[in-house]
């Protein structure tokens, strides 16, 4: 059930209608129902897989909850991490791991492949629920005793495709203040608001850049270095878009009910470095790994060369949780190396933009910089293969070798535009203050639906994120 879907519509409408019309346990059913039927449209037997994991992770919780003995703690972590990862590994890798050892050894092994479906939202919710047991493991959470409140927590439908990957410890509370709270107004606008402007960027930006970006990639060595270029400009903006929306449109939907998801996306495409990119793009994925990968490694402990081999470590994992291809292992190698590079250069980076000369120029720089790194990743991201990124690259190499169309400098003149919009809109914190002021918020927001209503493309596509 997509949520630009008049489906999805019904449902967030029909739940909060029923939802503050009853009492605690009744408002926890009313959102595990429509968590039910939310992914049930997805696929009703796949569902057992949601309800598969949180039974093992409320199971485990319990048990490392009630035990001090280490062995006994780390055997029930162990079988929360094997069911998961195993869940994981079966569905979203078993084939991937064929392929790689046929292409590797030579070896036809066609007959062994699985005949398999990736379940919506399976990177999901595994790292959400395992977080949980992880959690309880350290110690910095009590396990819950309520099975209901358990598995909402890992299936609460506003999130449960793609995020943000909450923990335990902010969501849980949630449930129960918003379950015992009376109806707010002020929820109910600022959701609709959420929701409004997600729809926007979604129907209206994303979608629109879709269509250029699946003509290039789908054949780019059929096209002009300037259309590559353009194509690789509009998919940066296209994934920004896509996947800011679904987290815009989650967060929207999660405080009709009372309850505030944690934001995604703090206007990455700022940055002035790749680290701080990292910092501002998918903060929850972002986080999980640093919490639970680099920092269990050994992160930034011991010597330079351990540090940032975890580093390297933990964005090869972050760049296989996104696929099961290696483009995205490549991808996250990618990061990786840039995040190594900066490590090692930020001492003189910070020395040459100390100098009298290049205190102005540097920070432009720096961002300009940033931002085609992270264009080139994209390339590596959207890509089918290596060889149509390798395409890609040769043609956007070859792009000042060769005319440029009216519309192909519009296009890009719009994209940089846009990001100036972002810098623009941060400074001045312009949101907030349409938001603060109900006059301006109204005729902004009307706005905003003619847009979606006028300018948003008919038959868009999924959100990006929901085949990950």
């Amino acid at each position: 059930m997509a949520f630009n879907s008049l489906e999805y519509t019904l449902l967030l409408a029909i739940s909060a209608g029923l939802f503050f019309g009853l009492g605690y346990r009744g408002r926890l059913l009313v959102l595990v129902a429509a968590s039910v039927v939310f992914y049930g449209a997805f696929s009703v037997p796949l569902l057992a897989l949601v309800v598969l994991s949180a039974m093992v992770d409320f199971a485990a919780g319990l048990g490392i909850g009630a035990s001090e003995d280490p062995r006994r703690r780390r055997l029930w972590l162990f079988a929360s991490m094997a069911t998961n990862l195993g869940l994981l590994g079966y569905f979203k890798y078993a084939n991937f791991f064929l392929d790689s050892v046929a292409a590797a050894t030579g070896r036809d092994l066609a007959a062994l492949h699985l005949d398999v479906v990736l379940p919506a939202g399976i990177s999901f919710y595994t790292f959400q629920t395992m977080s949980y047991t992880i959690d309880v493991y350290r110690r910095r959470i009590r396990p819950t005793t309520s099975f209901l409140r358990f598995f909402l927590f890992v299936s609460f439908f506003p999130q449960l495709i793609a995020g943000p990957i909450e923990r335990a410890g902010h969501l849980l509370v949630q449930f129960d203040h918003a379950a015992t709270r009376r109806f707010q107004l002020a929820n109910l606008v600022a959701g609709l608001q959420m929701i409004a402007w997600g729809m926007f960027k979604k129907v209206v930006i994303a979608d629109h850049c879709a269509t250029i970006v699946d003509r290039v990639f789908s054949a780019p060595a059929g096209h002009s270095g300037w259309s590559a270029t353009v194509a690789a400009y509009a998919f940066t903006l296209q994934i920004y878009c896509d996947f800011s929306a679904y987290s815009e449109i989650a967060r929207g939907s999660a405080r009709i009910f009372g309850v505030d998801l944690m934001e995604n996306f703090d206007q990455p495409y700022l940055s002035r470095n790749i680290g701080d990119f990292w910092r501002r793009w998918h903060i929850s994925l972002s986080e999980w790994f640093r919490d639970y990968v680099y920092i269990p490694l050994g992160g930034n402990r011991g010597n330079r060369a351990r540090a940032l081999a975890n580093l390297t470590i933990t964005m090869l994992l972050s760049g296989l949780w996104h696929g099961a291809a290696w483009s995205f292992v490549i991808w996250g190698l990618y990061h990786g190396l840039l995040l190594l590079v900066h490590a090692l250069a930020r001492p003189g980076l910070a020395r040459l933009a100390a100098l009298p000369g290049l205190r102005r120029i540097m920070p432009p720089l720096a961002w300009l910089l940033t931002l085609h790194l992270v264009v080139a990743g994209w390339v590596l991201f959207r890509a089918r293969s290596l060889a149509d990124a390798g395409q890609m690259f040769v043609g956007i190499g070859r792009a000042l070798l060769q005319p440029i169309t009216l519309a192909q400098s519009a296009f890009i003149a719009l994209f940089f535009g846009f990001v100036g919009l972002q810098g623009l809109t941060r400074r001045y914190r312009v949101l907030d203050r349409i938001n603060g002021d109900a006059s301006l918020s109204l005729v902004f927001y009307a706005a905003v639906v003619a847009a979606i209503l006028l300018l948003g493309k008919e038959g868009g596509g999924e959100f990006i994120y929901f085949q990950f």
